[in-house]
């Protein structure tokens, strides 16, 4: 009886291997992931962009105010914005060439009234410059033009299928590398993001991406009715489109910007033949030397070295240079740290020299992240090695004060509507002090307007300056004023107290 219970077991077992056996090899088997080409050819298909050559776009848009790291606040998101109405945009995929443009209200950093405005951007077929041409290839159009043309690869990254190509071998980096962009591919085969890297002086390899949503079929391509352009971990430009015209036939006309359109930028002021370092720099009290540049700067000396306020500006590593000389030509002691008086892309890139000789930044408590996340960033784009900043915190709504036997420095945090992360310099005993960016007006005479006249940045100072007590005989300037200036004067701004500040927003 046993052995037949062994047998009729061992029957059972074998009939269920069989069977698993059966099942195992009627199962279908999983299949070849698709190639590059085919993952492509369904996004072409997916996208309507077979046989698409140019494309019109119109809608309405937005710009972040005054441009990107010309922020209120050095950490996004930024909710300063310009407007832009009856936004248009023709892209040339062949050239590869585009031009948009709108109407817009724009407003200055000193918040003057806002005034009226042309909006355009402009990308020619000779322009090779990638940190221009790169607003083309993130489009999605623009991508898979790209991608026939360069080659396509595929991989997968955080669960998403990504479409990558790299920029053709004569379109390089300062560094010599080919530039790459990627595509996200969405689960109905459309592109939900793309994003390439452009070198920047101050944020090394800057990353650039673009955020699609919304997608709606608009004259047979498939058009996003939202998108979003991303730099320094926040949006800096969006787009909500309304209509589409594919291969329009006046391709020429659309292309073609009007005799002297577009918005002006900000830019480097005219340089020249750069003079002695050891000539720029001068004793202005003990201990304390005003360094010339188009950028000026303030060394404090103390037992142990030099604090220098601003950093320089443009060329920014030449005019950095020049600060370092000029401190050597006076003293043997080094600088041992360097203050940045806010976050603005003017202000910044200079720092680059001295991170890179291992020189601590003095900085804002609320721009610290924003400016440890930029200065970290691999620097390959540019053949440089990644730094590795230092940084000392001056608080918020607070004051950091360093003294010895040679000197007081107060630098006090005193944010305001055109940067929430400014620094401004006291030096109590020698009843001296220096900002950046807060410019006092005058008439044409030189003498300074009553409050009604000053913008809302000076008002602030001038607020700021009276409820601390703070007296100075001397008020430096980054950027020069044009005749001796003192507490007085910052003071002429003080509002009326019944005056009530509109909104910046």
């Amino acid at each position: 009886m046993r052995n037949a219970l062994i047998i009729l077991l061992s029957t059972l077992a074998l009939v269920a291997c069989a069977g698993e056996e059966e099942m195992a090899s009627s199962a279908p088997m999983p299949a070849a992931p698709l190639s590059s080409d085919e993952v492509l050819a369904n996004v072409q298909a997916a996208m309507g962009t077979e046989n698409l050559s140019s494309i019109t776009v119109s809608g309405r848009a937005w710009s972040i105010r005054n441009s990107f790291r010309q922020t209120r606040s050095a950490n996004p998101p930024w909710i300063s914005r310009d407007e832009i109405m009856h936004y248009v945009r023709t892209i040339d995929l062949a050239a590869p060439a585009s031009l948009a443009s709108g109407d817009t209200y724009v407003q200055n950093l000193f918040y003057d009234p806002q005034y009226p405005a042309d909006y355009t951007q402009n990308i020619t077929a000779q322009d090779m410059n990638w940190s221009n041409q790169l607003n083309i290839w993130l489009t999605p159009w623009g991508f898979l033009q790209g991608a026939e043309t360069n080659g396509v690869s595929v991989s997968m990254m955080d669960g998403d299928t990504v479409l990558s190509w790299i920029s053709p071998e004569n379109q390089t980096s300062p560094s010599g590398m080919r530039y790459t962009v990627n595509a996200h591919i969405n689960d109905d085969n459309l592109i939900s993001m793309t994003e390439t890297w452009v070198e920047d002086d101050f944020m090394g390899n800057m990353r650039v991406s673009a955020v699609y949503r919304d997608y709606e079929e608009m004259d047979g391509v498939m058009v996003p009715a939202t998108s979003e352009i991303w730099q320094g971990g926040g949006a800096i430009f969006g787009v909500a489109l309304l209509a589409a015209d594919a291969n329009p036939t006046n391709l020429t006309a659309l292309i073609t910007p009007p005799p002297g359109g577009g918005r002006g930028g900000f830019g480097p002021p005219p340089g020249g033949a750069a003079p002695s370092p050891a000539d720029l720099i001068e004793e202005v009290a003990p201990g304390v030397y005003h360094i010339t540049t188009n950028y000026n700067s303030l060394a404090v000396e103390f037992e142990d070295g030099f604090i220098v306020f601003e950093s320089g500006g443009f060329p920014p590593r030449a005019n950095a240079g020049i600060i370092m000389e000029a401190v050597a030509s006076v003293s043997e002691k080094p600088i041992t740290a360097v203050i940045n008086s806010h976050p603005h892309s003017d202000h910044t890139p200079s720092l680059i020299p001295m991170v890179s000789a291992g020189i601590p930044l003095i900085v804002s408590e609320n721009s610290v992240d924003f400016l440890r996340m930029a200065l970290s960033t691999p620097r390959t784009l540019l053949g440089e090695d990644t730094l590795n900043p230092e940084f000392q915190v001056v608080p918020d709504n607070g004051v950091m004060v360093i003294e010895d036997s040679m000197n007081r420095l107060e630098i006090h945090h005193v944010p305001n509507i055109h940067t929430d992360s400014m620094l401004f310099a006291y030096l109590p005993e020698h009843r001296l002090a220096i900002q950046a960016d807060f410019t006092i007006r005058a008439d044409d005479n030189d003498n300074t307007l009553p409050w009604q006249g000053q913008n809302r940045i000076v008002q602030g100072l001038a607020i700021y300056v009276d409820a601390n007590g703070l007296e100075f005989d001397t008020l430096l300037g980054v950027h020069a004023p044009s005749y001796p200036q003192d507490s007085d004067d910052v003071l002429m701004a003080l509002p009326d107290p019944d005056f009530v500040a509109p909104s910046p927003f």
